[in-house]
């Protein structure tokens, strides 16, 4: 089984990679499908995009190199401080009134604390595009597995 993480490139990150990625949710929230157990440093998957003419289709083979597992926060300024330690380095770090501002964040800073943040980032290598059958609807974690295709 492989994984695939579907990127919205249409809301890019602050800092420009489709290799980087977070998810904050609430404590008694259980992301499913999500590769818990497979998220850590060597994790190999794949990054599926919307290309133009709206297809989705596989773009990049990443392998994950920093990873901050499920963590409890107590506000957003702690999950930021929490990212920046664990997958935050000279090579790429977001502003902490740009990663506030980001409009995932903005939504999640608006629920309930404390939550769970999550974050990781990846090597990345252009794939594709590799157009397959199942990519047109993703679960809401924004994970699914497959056997259609081996990394």
């Amino acid at each position: 089984m492989v994984w695939i993480r579907l990127y919205h490139a249409r809301y890019p990150v602050p800092g420009g990679t489709p290799g980087l990625a977070w998810a904050l949710w609430q404590t008694n929230y259980t992301a499913a499908p999500w590769p818990h157990d497979e998220l850590k440093p060597d994790f190999g998957y794949y990054i599926c995009e919307t290309l133009d003419d709206g297809t989705r289709a596989l773009t990049y083979r990443a392998t994950t190199t920093h990873v901050l597992p499920p963590t409890k926060a107590a506000k957003p300024e702690e999950a930021y401080d929490l990212v920046s330690e664990h997958v935050f380095d000279d090579g790429l770090r977001i502003a902490p009134h740009d990663w506030h501002d980001y409009h995932y964040n903005v939504l999640k800073a608006e629920a309930p604390w404390p939550q769970q943040v999550v974050a990781w980032r990846a090597k990345v290598e252009p794939f594709g595009p590799h157009v397959m059958d199942g990519l047109q609807r993703f679960p809401r974690t924004g994970w699914l597995q497959t056997e259609a295709i081996s990394l």
